[in-house]
């Protein structure tokens, strides 16, 4: 299996920027290196569910 193309390292640094995440060099470096990885896991998760129908949002725990 080859491995994704990554996005441009200016690509990562705008995401992070619209993120409001400031990192170091080495860790945007870190960054670059999966981001194909990132994208092809953003691209299966999809962004047409609303929020509500996430399960984290439905479980309710009584305490003990």
């Amino acid at each position: 299996m080859n491995a994704p193309t990554p996005m441009s390292r200016g690509e990562v640094e705008i995401c992070l920027e619209r993120a409001g995440l400031r990192l170091s060099a080495d860790q945007i470096d870190e960054l670059h290196r999966i981001s194909g990885y990132v994208r092809e896991a953003r691209e299966r998760l999809g962004s047409d569910r609303p929020m509500t129908v996430e399960p984290a949002l439905t479980l309710k725990v009584s305490a003990p």
